[in-house]
Parts: C-alpha cells; sequence; structure tokens
C-alpha cells in the first residue's frame, strides 16, 4: 500500500490559468449569493466612498467635440454637474393664483437665486484654486492619466477673440 501511495505521481501545482478560473469561479458565487443588482449597488457604494475621501483628488480632461483633449488638470474634490441641487426645484404658495385659490407648487430659486435651467456644463475647483467650467466631454480618474495628444489651451485674448494655442 505504501508502495502505490509513493509511486503515484504527484498533482502538478496550479497554473495562472487555474487561478484566475478558481478566482472567478470565487467570484461568481459570492455574487450569486447575494441579493438585488449586486454589482450595481457595490459599484454605487464604492463610488459613493470614493467621493467621500477626505482630500480627494480626481484627474480630470476636458474634450473638445472630436475628442482633443483641451485641458488637463487636477481637482480638489469631485466635479459637480449644472443639474444638480442642494435645494427642492419647487414651493409651495399659499393665496390667489389667477384662476386658483389655495396651495400652488411653484418653481423656485436655485442656490444662486436663478430662476430656470441652464446649458448642462460641470464645474470643479482645481488643486491651486481655480475654477474650471466645460460644457463638453470629460474624463474623470483618480488616478493620473496618461495623454498621448498634447491638451490644447484655450487663450481668450483683451479684445474679446479667442484663438487655440498649444500648450508648452
Amino acid at each position: 500500500m505504501l508502495f502505490c501511495m509513493g509511486g503515484c505521481p504527484e498533482k502538478p501545482p496550479p497554473t495562472a490559468v487555474d487561478r484566475l478560473a478558481e478566482l472567478a469561479k470565487k467570484a461568481a458565487k459570492e455574487a450569486a449569493e447575494l441579493t438585488i443588482d449586486p454589482h450595481e449597488i457595490n459599484m454605487i457604494e464604492y463610488r459613493r466612498d470614493l467621493m467621500g475621501k477626505a482630500g480627494l483628488q480626481l484627474y480630470v480632461i476636458f474634450m473638445n467635440d472630436m475628442g482633443q483633449p483641451v485641458d488637463y488638470f487636477v481637482t480638489d474634490g469631485k466635479c459637480t454637474s449644472s443639474n444638480k441641487r442642494l435645494t427642492d426645484g419647487t414651493k409651495i404658495v399659499s393665496g390667489d393664483r389667477g384662476s386658483y385659490t389655495g396651495n400652488v407648487d411653484v418653481p423656485a430659486a436655485s442656490e444662486d437665486g436663478t430662476h430656470g435651467e441652464s446649458d448642462e456644463y460641470i464645474y470643479c475647483r482645481t488643486v491651486d484654486g481655480k475654477y474650471k467650467q466645460w460644457n463638453g466631454d470629460y474624463y474623470v480618474s483618480d488616478f493620473p492619466i496618461e495623454l498621448t495628444i498634447k491638451p490644447l489651451v484655450i487663450d481668450i485674448v483683451s479684445d474679446g477673440r479667442s484663438g487655440i494655442q498649444s500648450q508648452q
């Protein structure tokens, strides 16, 4: 009996492919054990945790319509969308509103005191305190971004004309 055990070939060590297959099997099992849309929920929780980090810095690229990088910078916190509000967009007003008397839900002023909508854009503060606003495409990462194309810089001259120059 000892001869058979000693003479039997040993099982070869697992390969990298075997380890990846085992990890994939384990991940699938864990995902199946979770309830409603676990991957979506996990990503939302991950983003919430990431965006809530003290001292968060994000790397942002603003791009024009053709995908050309226009600006690249590091933020002091996250970028915000123009359609985000801290308060409700309507308020209840009591009284006579012409053809109706009572409580009426009417549009409310936004945080900056203005009414109505504006064009879609995002805005950020850079680590050196500059305000950046963009209404085009953008890419944001919590790690530095390697660009193969040098960003453009939009130079607004004193007479109001704008020109595009390559960043030095």
